[in-house]
This record gives structure tokens, C-alpha cells and sequence, in this order.
């Protein structure tokens, strides 16, 4: 076999995996609603957006802890951090620290695993905000 046809081969691999890893990572599990705070003269606005119909809608949708308890396996995972509800069903495979700590947190307030873990680290903060939903209703 010539050198070049090597080097083409895995030309070729190392195209198809990164091109596989770019769609995986960032558009099959990409949440459809993302929830942003912008700030204004009376404090935080809150608006929702749904990326399937291009609707912003003012306030985020807010869940009853109850509500989020009903959400608690890897079919439909919601969990809460902070005061914030997220989908986290589509991490739960993707999560570099295996499924079991994803899992651990589905259908409750996960803050205090979340923070002893990640102690709020940047990176961690941002993967998360991929997959808010709303807010806890007090």
C-alpha cells in the first residue's frame, strides 16, 4: 500500500469521526427553547425563545418541585439548580462523569450534589445553561 493512499484513509477517518462528534455534540441533543435574561432599567427581563417556531415569549415558564418530581429517570430527566429547572434527559449519555450522576439528580433540587461537585466552575455553568427550561415556582 502507498503512503498516500494511508495518508487519504485517514484523512478520510479523521473527517467522518470529527464531522460525527460536531453533529452529536452540538445539534441532535440541542435543547428547541432557550430561556435568556437580559438586563433593563427595572431589573432582569426574562424572555423564552423556541428555536422550532422562532417565538420569543416574555417570562420563563415556571415548574412546581412536584411537577419536576415527575421527571425522574433517564426517559425524562428535570432537575433543579439554583432556583432553575433543567431538561437534563439529553445529557445523560453525554455526561463525562458517567450516567449515574446525571441520574442521581433527575426529579430533584440536585443543588447541593451539583455545587459539591463542580463548585460552580465556569464550564460547568455554561454546559448547563444548554439545558434550561424554567424557573421554580416558590
Amino acid at each position: 500500500m502507498k503512503i498516500s493512499s494511508i495518508i487519504l484513509s485517514a484523512v478520510g477517518i479523521i473527517l467522518v469521526v470529527g464531522a460525527g462528534w460536531y453533529y452529536f455534540n452540538f445539534n441532535k441533543y440541542a435543547p428547541t427553547t432557550y430561556i435568556t435574561e437580559t438586563p433593563n432599567s427595572t431589573g432582569t427581563t426574562t424572555t423564552t425563545t423556541d428555536t422550532t417556531t422562532n417565538v420569543t415569549t416574555p417570562g420563563s415558564p415556571t415548574y412546581t418541585i412536584m411537577q419536576v418530581s415527575t421527571h425522574k429517570d433517564a426517559s425524562s430527566c428535570y432537575s433543579v439548580i439554583s432556583g432553575v429547572v433543567y431538561d437534563l434527559t439529553m445529557w445523560i449519555n453525554m455526561h463525562p462523569g458517567g450516567k449515574g450522576s446525571i441520574l442521581s439528580i433527575c426529579g430533584i433540587d440536585g443543588t447541593e450534589k451539583f455545587m459539591n461537585k463542580h463548585h460552580g466552575g465556569q464550564k460547568q455553568m455554561g454546559i448547563l445553561t444548554r439545558f434550561k427550561i424554567g424557573l421554580l415556582k416558590q
